[in-house]
């Protein structure tokens, strides 16, 4: 145990010379997270989800994406985890792997207006980072995002990933992330250092077919 912790903080060290703190490092995080807590969606959560994403759509996403989220829902094709504070449902996210389960991918990601600025919105990022299974040596993750919600991705180390078009032939960004299995270990131990619990579930994260949503 002390040579694999010494080994963690020799690789953070050398990280942090060559490119400054990890984008996954707690370090980074400090004084931007607030308690939140994260459960399992149920389908009782439907209508209040919708309310979140019809918030969120003006100006975002493309038209007709309403139905594609309501169906993964009504599906739950995707894991998704709703985050409450003040006893309301303040965010909710998907994450599935795809095709195996070595590709994860994080969806419709969404923070109601009246929570957004708390860290809220970071927590439900590391939340379904931290639903990966640790005993696995690594994963590539991508999300399929919007213009106006990349450059948030980016602080997470999220990289330029080949453009996705939606039904009306529009290219909207998407990133990828290389995150190991200490990475996935340090997501976990942070969301405990802030008083944000998720449940245990990385054995529920389904695996999508090509073509499903």
């Amino acid at each position: 145990m002390r040579f694999l912790a010494a080994t963690k903080r020799l690789f953070e060290r050398a990280y942090h010379f060559l490119h400054g703190p990890s984008p996954l490092h707690p370090s980074v995080w400090e004084g931007r997270l607030s308690p939140v807590s994260f459960r399992r969606f149920v389908p009782a959560d439907l209508e209040r989800c919708l309310e979140i994403y019809a918030l969120n759509e003006a100006g975002r996403f493309p038209a007709g994406v309403n139905e594609q989220y309501r169906r993964c829902l009504e599906q739950q094709s995707s894991y998704y985890l709703v985050g409450e504070q003040d006893g309301q449902i303040a965010a909710t996210g998907g994450i599935s792997y795809f095709l195996n389960e070595t590709l994860a991918v994080l969806s419709f990601g969404l923070v109601h207006p009246d929570y957004q600025g708390r860290g809220i919105g970071t927590a439900l990022v590391l939340a379904r980072l931290a639903l990966l299974d640790p005993k696995r040596p690594g994963y590539q993750v991508l999300i399929f995002a919007v213009k106006e919600s990349f450059p948030f991705y980016r602080r997470f180390g999220f990289r330029d990933w080949e453009p996705w078009l939606d039904a009306h032939g529009q290219k909207h960004p998407a990133g990828h992330l290389f995150i190991t299995r200490v990475q996935i270990s340090d997501c976990r131990q942070l969301l405990a250092d802030h008083g944000i619990s998720f449940p245990p579930d990385e054995k529920l994260v389904p695996t999508r077919k090509r073509g499903e949503e």
